[in-house]
C-alpha cells in the first residue's frame, strides 16, 4: 500500500518546565496551522492524496479543493509571467488532470484553465511545460472532462506553434483521435466541423499551420476516415493557395493519393506497408 506522510502537530497544554520546549512533530506538506493555533492532519503527498481521493472522493474533497485552488493560483501566475519557476505547477498539473474526473464539479474549471494557458502562451512556454499541458488535456479528454471536438479544434489552432516536435505531437494526436472517434460509427457532425476548420487553416495567416492541417486531411483520406468528395475538393482548392508547399502537397494528392489509399490501413499501422515513393 501507499506509505503516507502524515503531519501532526502536538503541543503540550499549559506551561513547560525550564529549558523544555513544546513537543512538535514535523509538519510536512500540510496546511499551515490556523490562527487559532490548531493543526490538521492533512499532510498527504500529492500522489498519495490522488490515490486516496480516487477511492473515496467525498472523504478527501476538502483537501482536493485546497490543492486545486493552489493550482489555479499558480496557473494565473504563469499566465502573467511565463518564465516563473514551474516545478510546483507541473506537479499540481499532473494531480489536477488525474483527479478531475473524480470531481467533475469542483474541478470543472481545470480543463479551461489548462487549455487557455497553453493556447494563449504556447510559443513562450518552456517545451516541457508545453508538452505537459497538452498531455493533461488529452488525459482529461479521455476521462470525459473535455469534449473531443473542443480539444481537436484547439489542437488545429495550436499547429501554428514554432516548436516542431510539439506540432508533430499535435498532428499525430489529431489523426489518431479523429480515427478513433469514427471507428464504431461515423460522427458526421464532428467530421464536417473539422473539415471546415481545415478550410479556415488553409485561408489563415500561418503557413505552417496550414501545411500540417492539409497533411492531416490527406492522411485521414488515405486511412479511409475522411474519404469523401468534400475532402477531395478542399485539397484540390489548396492548388490556388499562396504557399508553394501547399500547392505541391495538393498536386501530389491529386496525382497519387487514390493509389496509395488502396493499401490496407492495419498493415500500414503495423509497419507492413510498402516503402514510400
Amino acid at each position: 500500500g501507499t506509505q503516507l506522510q502524515l503531519a501532526t502537530c502536538k503541543q503540550t497544554r499549559g506551561g513547560t518546565g525550564a529549558g523544555q520546549e513544546p513537543n512538535y512533530a514535523p509538519l510536512k506538506l500540510g496546511r499551515m496551522p490556523s490562527s487559532a493555533g490548531t493543526c490538521r492532519e492533512v499532510g498527504h503527498t500529492l500522489l498519495a492524496l490522488q490515490n486516496l481521493a480516487k477511492r473515496e472522493p467525498e472523504a478527501y474533497e476538502d483537501e482536493v479543493i485546497q490543492r486545486l485552488r493552489h493550482f489555479q493560483a499558480l496557473a494565473a501566475l504563469l499566465g502573467a509571467n511565463t518564465k516563473a519557476d514551474n516545478k510546483q505547477f507541473l506537479a499540481l498539473l499532473s494531480f489536477a488532470s488525474h483527479i478531475a474526473g473524480c470531481y467533475p464539479v469542483v474541478a470543472s474549471e481545470v480543463p479551461q484553465t489548462v487549455g487557455d494557458l497553453l493556447e494563449n502562451h504556447h510559443d513562450v512556454l518552456e517545451p516541457t511545460l508545453r508538452r505537459s499541458l497538452l498531455q493533461a488535456l488529452i488525459l482529461m479528454r479521455n476521462r470525459g472532462m473535455v469534449p473531443p471536438l473542443q480539444l481537436l479544434q484547439r489542437c488545429f489552432r495550436l499547429l501554428s506553434c514554432h516548436d516542431k516536435a510539439f506540432r508533430t505531437r499535435l498532428y499525430t494526436y489529431i489523426v489518431s483521435d479523429i480515427k478513433a472517434v469514427n471507428v464504431r460509427q461515423r460522427d458526421q457532425q464532428l467530421n464536417r466541423v473539422l473539415q471546415n476548420v481545415v478550410i479556415g487553416m488553409l485561408e489563415g495567416q500561418s503557413a505552417i499551420a496550414a501545411q500540417y492541417s492539409l497533411r492531416a486531411m490527406v492522411e485521414l483520406y488515405r486511412r479511409g476516415v475522411w474519404r469523401d468528395a468534400k475532402t477531395v475538393n478542399v485539397v484540390a482548392g489548396a492548388l490556388s493557395c499562396a504557399h508553394a508547399k501547399l500547392r505541391v502537397a495538393a498536386l501530389h494528392f491529386l496525382l497519387g493519393a487514390h493509389d496509395e489509399a488502396v493499401a490496407d490501413d492495419d498493415e500500414d499501422e503495423a509497419g507492413g506497408g510498402g516503402g514510400g515513393r
